[in-house]
């Protein structure tokens, strides 16, 4: 696979993690207790419920899939800021920050789902107050995980405008994101649909990115013909076999 193609393959992944990641955080919430203020009666009411326990089997796998798409999109993210920066150290940070950030963020979903799970056993009898303890556990580590999204865009968007590739709007943006998914914990919801927001924008540049085109081996030299009425080299000369008969 040529690497153009392969750029344009990881583009793609990053608009498809967009679609699994927020999929999949959308059906946890149909189950998961992120309001510590919820009633007890509700919480249980959350947990047996079928429909939303069907929910929460879909959610994990749909995260991990999203977080697998992410790390492929940040390899090729990774392999034009190389070309970008001339291979500046800088950016091998980042595919261990979308690391960071998957890593999280499927511990923190697991976390919160744990519950609507177990539910599915009669023998678990569910106590409010562990079901609100684990779901704030599970929203904690998940917001954290936003601070690897912050490392990627301020990485991205340092790069991207020492190699005069970004208009200066678009980089006060990108590091008005990355401040937003450092201080995740506290902004919430903002910070993750600004990063989604921010991922797709990526992802779009990424697929217009003007890629250098393969090499072309230079053409083999066709043989040379012996000149026209010259003997083969094979072949002795005139005269040759009288002159080694008189030798």
């Amino acid at each position: 696979m040529d690497e153009s193609r392969a750029i344009r393959m990881a583009a793609w992944a990053g608009v498809a993690a967009v679609v699994l990641l927020v999929g999949g955080v959308a059906l946890g919430y149909l189950v998961g207790v992120d309001d510590p203020t919820m009633s007890d009666a509700d919480i249980l009411a959350r947990l047996n419920n079928d429909a939303r326990q069907a929910a929460a089997g879909i959610a994990p796998p749909m995260v991990a899939a999203g977080v697998a798409a992410l790390l492929w999109f940040a390899t090729g993210l990774r392999r034009v800021l190389d070309r970008l920066s001339g291979g500046d150290p800088l950016a091998h940070a980042i595919v261990p920050a979308a690391a960071l950030f998957g890593g999280l963020t499927i511990t923190g979903v697991s976390l919160d789902l744990g519950s609507a799970f177990a539910a599915w056993s009669t023998e678990f009898t569910a106590d409010p107050n562990t079901v609100r303890a684990l779901g704030m556990a599970g929203q904690v580590l998940a917001l954290t995980g936003l601070i690897g999204c912050g490392i990627l865009v301020a990485v991205t968007t340092r790069i991207t405008r020492q190699a005069a590739a970004l208009p200066t709007w678009a980089t006060w943006t990108s590091y008005a994101v990355a401040v937003l998914c450092l201080s995740g914990f506290w902004s919430g919801g903002i910070a993750s649909a600004t990063f989604a927001l921010w991922l797709l924008g990526a992802a779009t540049a990424l697929l217009r990115t003007p890629h250098p085109a393969p090499p072309v081996p230079p053409p083999a030299p066709a043989p040379t013909a012996p000149a026209q009425g010259a003997p083969p080299s094979d072949t002795p000369a005139p005269g040759a076999e009288r002159s080694e008969g008189r030798g």
